[in-house]
């Protein structure tokens, strides 16, 4: 049984396929275009996808929040660095940001941290 967040990434994953289906250039251009951004360079893809993942946050994207813990989780990040880039989301975006980092956040890292 899938929990919510493997639930959210599969989704995810299923429409990227299905819209790549149809627009399969304009698809591939966007993934080659944000796919360059998030390679190694002066800045790690852990600590880009760290970046990506307090922007998500603020901006209140479930499917973003759960993309990007993905792939910090993935790239080795610790909880702690993971809560701390929550909680500099939420100094920054307020409530809904805080909202966002305690719910969303917090439950979709628990999953991904059980799934082993």
């Amino acid at each position: 049984m899938k929990n919510h967040a493997e639930e959210t990434l599969h989704d995810y994953r299923h429409g990227i396929e299905e819209l790549t289906s149809y627009l399969p250039e304009a698809t591939k251009d966007y993934n080659r275009f944000t796919g360059a951004f998030f390679e190694d360079g002066e800045v790690d893809r852990s600590h880009k996808h760290l970046m990506a993942l307090a922007i998500s946050v603020k901006d209140g994207d479930e499917a973003s929040i759960t993309y990007h813990m993905d792939q910090c989780v993935a790239l080795g990040c610790s909880d702690p660095q993971i809560y701390e880039t929550m909680g500099v989301a939420a100094a920054y975006g307020g409530g809904s940001a805080m909202s966002q980092a305690v719910t969303v956040g917090i439950r979709t890292l628990k999953e991904f941290r059980e799934r082993s």
